[in-house]
């Protein structure tokens, strides 16, 4: 009787347990603030979708649709990819990311049968000052699982937090969208709404910049070299280019080191430079805040880029100039007279 008893209990505890984690899984599904179970159709909910996982996810299950990609932190997202000229691009830009990830989610598509013919790199600050391993305990960037069903396992429990999700619901509920594109530009380009016009008017505002940065040069050579050689091994036409920063955060990249970097990657690879004091950077109405620049100004770079259009006097001011080993010496040397004649110390 004892026996029957226990057993009886037992049963009614698993399915109690089957009940509530039922429960958590249903409400973590359906509210989903950060879209990971929402990937194919994902929804313009207020919170900032987790675009590493959910752009990969999509792109593989839509391998045949796109044979091109761009890359890059959320800078990257105001690109018009549709208008790219060689290839069907997909813009696989994520907040914050960097070339560690990018290297590590294009060895994830190859692996899975998505080989581009193209493959297009914006990078800037973040780039060289942010390390990838923070992103893995911030639930809008946490990096997409590798093929181990214990690291999806992982990726899941972080998103199953009922309190968390709750609190994200309280935000979610009131939210009214304003972009009713959203859902189909995502599974069209991954580009970001590119009809927003600039508000932004610089009242003492000063350079973004996170407490964590800090210079990690020789990790991103490391990055970059191994990108190249994936390129090389499938022959991939890589392009690369440094984003356009607003001169106050540009300021402040240079004083911790971004010449340097921007030294070092010509080293390792040609790129087109947007890094200067310039018409472009020194204009507030080209950026919606002190990091991200209009699509006007991408459009632009796109057409230096692809086309080899590029107004002398921006040029001149080191807007779209091409960057390699051979000419870096006296292009860091022009960026660092940028910085002498604006009264800016640069670390030795």
């Amino acid at each position: 009787m004892k026996n029957n008893g226990f057993g009886k209990f037992v049963l009614k505890f698993g399915i109690f347990a089957v009940i509530v984690l039922g429960f958590f899984i249903v409400i973590n599904t359906t509210i989903d603030p950060y879209n990971i179970f929402h990937y194919e159709y994902p929804r313009n909910n207020g919170i900032e979708a987790n675009k590493n996982f959910i752009k990969t996810r999509y792109l593989l299950n839509h391998k045949d649709e796109f044979d091109s990609l761009l890359f890059g932190s959320s800078r990257a997202g105001f690109t018009d990819v549709e208008a790219l000229p060689d290839g069907k691009y997909y813009n696989l830009c994520s907040s914050e990311a960097v070339p560690y990830e990018h290297v590590r989610l294009l060895k994830i598509l190859i692996k899975h049968g998505l080989v581009p013919k193209n493959v297009t790199v914006m990078m800037d600050d973040i780039s060289c000052f942010v390390d990838p391993s923070i992103h893995d305990q911030m639930l809008y960037r946490i990096p997409y699982p590798d093929d181990t069903i214990s690291s999806w396992f992982d990726f899941y429990v972080k998103y199953c937090d009922i309190l968390t999700t709750w609190e994200a619901y309280r935000e979610v509920k009131d939210y009214v969208p304003e972009d009713g594109d959203y859902t189909e530009r995502f599974r069209r380009s991954g580009s970001e709404r590119l009809t927003v016009p600039s508000s932004f008017h610089d009242e003492n505002e000063v350079g973004y910049w996170a407490d964590y940065y800090e210079l990690r040069t020789d990790a991103v050579m490391a990055d970059i070299r191994e990108l190249k050689q994936i390129c090389a091994e499938y022959d991939i036409n890589l392009r690369i280019m440094t984003n356009p920063l607003y001169f106050k955060t540009y300021q402040r990249d240079i004083e911790n080191g971004y010449i340097d970097f921007l030294y070092a990657l010509a080293g390792e690879v040609d790129y087109w430079n947007f890094s200067s004091f310039s018409d472009i950077t020194l204009n507030e109405h080209n950026y919606y805040e002190t990091s991200h620049f209009i699509p006007a100004v991408s459009d632009m770079m796109m057409d230096a880029v692809y086309n080899g259009k590029v107004d002398q006097g921006l040029w001149n001011q080191g807007f779209g100039v091409k960057v390699s080993a051979d000419n870096r010496d006296e292009f860091i040397y022009f960026l660092k007279y940028q910085a002498q004649e604006r009264g800016i110390t640069l670390p030795e």
